[in-house]
């Protein structure tokens, strides 16, 4: 991220980039919210909009089965069920749930900041999603 060129890429103003920010004040109450209701509300209010929810497979901060629970609790309809996806060496790059308008991933071996710890699996998510393919 502190890269000239990726910040070029993202559009972004050029800055020094740092996992954890002494600029971002987080406010405890917020972090107990609940992302649920924003989630119906986009379904209920943009049938278009498709959505990727995505975890690392080791990440110890917001672990895939605490993800998976919430997204279970939507009642979405399952398109393409729970399978691998392969990254470009053809292993195991992490497992794929695709629902009606959205799509839950893994990335295996990733933790919290998964592009950190799997730089190329995370290309191969974002850009398949972004391009709108299916994960290999």
């Amino acid at each position: 991220m502190n890269q000239p060129t990726v910040q070029q890429a993202l559009h972004a103003i050029p800055t020094k980039w740092d996992e954890c920010s002494d600029i971002v004040h987080y406010s405890y109450s917020d972090l107990e919210k609940s992302v649920l209701p924003l989630y119906k509300y986009f379904f209920a209010n943009n049938s278009e909009l498709q959505i990727l929810v995505y975890s690392g497979d080791v990440d110890a901060i917001v672990p895939y089965w605490g993800t998976k629970v919430w997204v279970d609790s939507l009642n979405r309809t399952i398109t393409k069920p729970w399978r691998a996806w392969l990254d470009s060496e053809g292993q195991v790059g992490g497992f794929v749930t695709v629902y009606d308008t959205f799509t839950l991933s893994t990335v295996r071996n990733a933790g919290h900041m998964v592009p950190w710890y799997q730089p190329e699996r995370a290309f191969i998510l974002y850009n398949s999603f972004l391009t709108q393919g299916a994960l290999p």
